[in-house]
Formats: C-alpha cells, sequence, structure tokens
C-alpha cells in the first residue's frame, strides 16, 4: 500500500528543491531520488493533505489564467521542451496564486510516477473531460505536443469567442438595467407626487398623462406582488431545469428564441465540428470522439443528439447518415461536409473546416445582433423619456392655458 512522502534534496547544481511522492517505503523515495542525480537531505511521511501549503483540491482557474497556461504549455512542449521542465518553467515565472499551486501539484504528482493524464484525473474540478481525453490520447499515441497544440488552439478560439459575446452585451446590459431603474424611480416615486399637485387644481388629465399615472399606480400598489412573482419564476425556473424533463424543455426553448436561438445553435456547430474534426484527426476512434464531444456541449438536446449518433455509429452506420436524421439540429452543410470526408477519408479535415467556418458565422451573427440590440434599446429609453416628458408637460400647459 502506498504512502505520501515528502522530500527535500537538491538538484545537480546544487539548488535547493522539495515535493512529494506516493511510495511504499522510505527507501523507494530514496532510490527514485538517487536515481536522477539528486542528493538527499531529508525524507519524512506527510499525511495525504499535510504538508502542503494549501489544498489543491478546490482550485479556482480563471478562464484567461487556463488559456495562459494552455498557450504556454502547447508553445513549450511544441518547441522540445520536456513536460516537466515545461511545467516547471511556467510555475517559476508565475506570481503566487491558484495557477502556481496547480502547477506545482501537476510537477508533483508526473516526478512521484504518475502520468501527465492521470495527474490531470486529481482536478476533474479544473481540467475538462476533453482536455483529458486528448491528452491520454498523445500519451498513447507519442504526439502529446501536438494535441496539446491543438486543443490550446481550441481553447482559446472558445475564450475569445466567449470574451467577445461578453463585451458586447456589457454596454447593452448596462444602458437596460440604468432604464428600468430610472423608469421604476420616476414612476414609483416622482411621477405620483407632482400629478398630485396637478389635480390640486381640478384640472382634467390629458390621456397620456392618465395612461402613465396607471401604470405608476399599479407598480405602486403592487410592488411586493411583482417581486414575488419574480422570485418565484426564478424559483421555478431552477426547479424545472434540476429534472430532465425540465431541462430538456428548456434547452429546446432556449434553440428557438429569435436571435439568441441561431446563436446558440451555432455556438454548439462550432464546438462539435472543431472537436470533432481536431480529435479525428489526431487518430481518436470515431465513438471515443462522439462521447468526449457529448460532454463538451452544453445544450441538453444536443447532447442528446450526440449519444444517439454515437449508439447508431456504433451499429455500423457512417457519421453523415446519423448525424443526417437530425436536420433540425444539424444544417445541411455540416451533414454534407461528413458525407464528403467520409468519401475521401479526410472526415476530420472537413469537419475541422466547417467548425472554422461557424466560428466566423457566429462572430457575425454576434456582431448583427449587439448592432441589433443597442439602438433598440436607445429608441426604447428615448420613447420613454418622451412619453414621460409629454405626461408630465402637457397638464402644465394646459393649467397655462386656462390661466391666460
Amino acid at each position: 500500500m502506498s504512502k505520501r512522502f515528502a522530500y527535500k534534496a537538491l538538484d545537480v547544481k546544487g539548488k535547493p528543491m522539495e515535493g512529494f511522492m506516493e511510495a511504499a517505503t522510505v527507501e523507494e523515495v530514496g532510490t527514485w531520488l538517487a536515481d536522477r542525480n539528486y542528493f538527499v537531505l531529508e525524507i519524512a511521511a506527510a499525511p495525504l493533505q499535510g504538508l502542503v501549503s494549501s489544498s489543491t483540491s478546490n482550485l479556482k482557474i480563471s478562464a484567461h489564467a487556463m488559456n495562459f497556461f494552455l498557450l504556454q504549455l502547447s508553445s513549450l512542449t511544441n518547441a522540445g521542451c520536456p513536460l516537466i521542465m515545461s511545467l516547471h518553467a511556467l510555475y517559476r515565472q508565475l506570481p503566487d496564486g491558484p495557477l502556481k499551486m496547480l502547477l506545482k501539484d501537476l510537477r508533483e504528482k508526473i516526478e512521484s510516477g504518475k502520468s501527465f493524464s492521470d495527474a490531470l484525473k486529481t482536478h476533474r474540478g479544473v481540467f475538462s473531460n476533453l482536455f483529458i481525453t486528448m491528452v491520454e490520447v498523445g500519451e498513447i499515441g507519442g504526439i502529446l505536443g501536438e494535441i496539446l497544440e491543438r486543443y490550446a488552439y481550441i481553447h482559446d478560439a472558445m475564450y475569445r469567442l466567449r470574451a467577445k459575446i461578453v463585451k458586447s452585451m456589457i454596454y447593452p446590459a448596462i444602458l437596460l438595467i440604468n432604464t428600468i431603474i430610472v423608469a421604476w424611480a420616476l414612476l414609483v416615486y416622482v411621477f405620483p407626487v407632482f400629478i398630485e399637485k396637478i389635480q390640486a387644481h381640478g384640472q382634467e388629465l390629458p390621456l397620456p398623462t392618465r395612461v402613465v399615472l396607471a401604470t405608476s399606480n399599479f407598480l405602486t400598489g403592487h410592488s411586493a406582488l411583482i417581486f414575488s412573482v419574480i422570485v418565484i419564476a426564478v424559483a421555478i425556473f431552477f426547479m424545472a431545469r434540476s429534472t430532465e424533463s425540465g431541462s430538456r424543455r428548456i434547452a429546446r426553448t432556449m434553440i428557438t428564441i429569435p436571435i439568441f436561438g441561431p446563436v446558440i445553435q451555432q455556438m454548439e456547430m462550432s464546438l462539435f465540428a472543431r472537436i470533432l474534426g481536431t480529435l479525428l484527426k489526431c487518430g481518436v476512434p470515431i465513438l471515443t470522439s462522439l462521447q468526449a464531444v457529448e460532454k463538451a456541449l452544453s445544450n441538453m438536446i444536443y447532447k442528446e443528439a450526440i449519444n444517439n449518433v454515437r449508439e447508431a455509429v456504433s451499429r455500423g452506420e457512417s457519421l453523415s447518415q446519423s448525424v443526417g436524421r437530425y436536420r433540425d439540429l444539424f444544417p445541411e452543410s455540416i451533414i454534407l461536409m461528413t458525407d464528403v470526408g467520409e468519401r475521401g477519408g479526410n472526415t476530420g479535415e472537413m469537419l475541422e473546416k466547417a467548425g472554422i467556418i461557424y466560428e466566423r458565422d457566429l462572430e457575425l451573427t454576434l456582431e448583427t445582433a449587439v448592432s441589433l440590440i443597442q439602438p433598440a434599446l436607445v429608441i426604447f429609453l428615448a420613447v420613454f423619456v418622451v412619453t414621460l416628458a409629454l405626461a408630465m408637460y402637457m397638464p402644465l400647459f394646459d393649467i397655462i392655458k386656462t390661466v391666460r
């Protein structure tokens, strides 16, 4: 039964080093260090989580930090730098933080004799199943550097795309939130006081004023009810999403919503084509590739479709034939390129090209959607301000006419 040991040693250049290793005895640790020309200073038994500066079991790595790690690691390994040296080089240049702790833990596990994929499996909350699967394939096939490069490219493309979505939606979101807050404050607190003074003169209110006043009275008298309805609706949504049938209905609804539905579909298609194409080009069996793709997708409708496609392929059907059964989810271009790739023996390459095309189409769709949302919000705000101004000033004009 293996135990956990902490060791301190000097490397061949006399530089102090320390780490952890799982072994049966202290002698095994000493032998492992001596085989690498390390001068042993101390070896001691360590608790499973003891002697560690902080626990690495619940590390939270930001998307930006993970993207940096993958790009740097793939660059170093493709330049011919060994994996251990690459991890150590990245570890030394990083400031203290979760990513540095993660690199230290990975390096220690690999130094103790574990494979890179086994080390990654201890951090499933950080690394996706897709990345772990691809690393396993790279280790088996001796193409780890190529695998890391391809995954880093996919991750970087998706990271940039998500960052672009967030960046594009910041301004519309801020504008919408401010509009709602200002509208609520004016209708609930300012407008009723103003109209009350107008009504004190016994003046009949114009139609725009009566409409705005009715809206104001409704918001003022039913604020608690409106808030309760919103809270209940959110709770029902999360309860429905926690069930299989509810999650399926939500997923189906999401891809049918105008503007947002096509964006979700294009994102799923981009992931499907790019990941499946990359895995097939790297020699990963098609069933394993489809399983990895299923885990990478986020929409349940597409997940179930990929699972059914994998079962059909396992029965001997072609990929294009099984995908063609879901023409409501997969466009004709994907089916056609898959069929052409199967006939020419280059399915992976064709799907990779399709993934690049869908990424570009997705970027164009996002730019178009944002270009429509922003002016729509501005127009809504302008209409609201004009309506409120008319509702407030028309009674004043009537009073002035009466005085004259």
